[in-house]
């Protein structure tokens, strides 16, 4: 905080020797120029209760609310119940919308549920994965899945959809 004092000071003492020269030097002006000195001081005033705010702030530890506020922004948004049905949608019509779109979030759910009910990783122990997950909902969101030969063919059906949805809910 001492260099912030020093340089207000500073600027403080070549402000008030301008202030003093322009006020010999002029005879009209008094009144401007002491408004003039007043507020150039009340801003380098001002400058430095930043300053010191700034290096107080940044030399406390990070409270709950900022640790929190950072968590925050780091995630990824969620996607709202709009885009997942705009998506179902679009699958129906393109095999590649299916597989990028709504796969991945049809695996996060399987995944939090295996890991949740019977404490098994997908990732890790796919043979285990596979005993507990029916076969329709398997066949969607196996981890050595490809992506459709035929990017621009049909999506599955709405039924079939609906089918993999019921076994993945029945976990």
């Amino acid at each position: 905080m001492r260099p912030i004092a020093r340089q207000a000071a500073a600027r403080v003492a070549v402000i008030t020797l301008g202030a003093a020269i322009a006020l010999f030097a002029t005879s009209g002006y008094r009144a401007r120029i002491v408004d003039v000195y007043v507020l150039v001081l009340g801003g380098v005033l001002l400058l430095a209760l930043v300053r010191v705010a700034r290096l107080i702030a940044r030399s406390q530890a990070d409270s709950v609310f900022d640790r929190a506020w950072a968590a925050m922004l780091d995630r990824t948004p969620k996607k709202s119940e709009l885009e997942l049905d705009r998506d179902v949608v679009l699958s129906h019509t393109s095999a590649f919308h299916y597989y990028t779109r709504v796969r991945p979030v049809l695996r996060e759910v399987v995944a939090t549920r295996l890991q949740q009910t019977y404490g098994v990783d997908v990732e890790r122990e796919p043979e285990r994965a596979r005993e507990l997950v029916p076969k329709d909902a398997w066949e969607v969101v196996r981890p050595d899945l490809a992506p459709p030969a035929d990017r621009l063919g049909r999506g599955p059906s709405v039924g079939a959809q609906r089918t993999v949805l019921e076994q993945i809910e029945s976990l």
